[in-house]
């Protein structure tokens, strides 16, 4: 089983208009976490400085901070 096959397996309790996959979400913070970063709004300056591995996450733009 890959990663992402684990992941989309986990219920997406969000509402039906969600704008990013929860799995790519998910290995989105994982890959981060693993690079050190230690907070949510790292997250979104990790992505935002990755731009190459969005797509890998099915992410088409780094997800902002609300």
């Amino acid at each position: 089983m890959t990663l992402r096959e684990a992941l989309s397996q986990i219920p997406d309790p969000r509402a039906r208009n969600r704008q990013y996959p929860l799995w790519g979400l998910l290995a989105l913070i994982l890959v981060a976490f693993l690079s050190r970063v230690d907070s949510l709004r790292g997250v979104e300056r990790f992505a935002r400085a990755n731009p190459h591995l969005l797509p890998h996450l099915g992410l088409r733009k780094a997800p902002g901070h609300t």
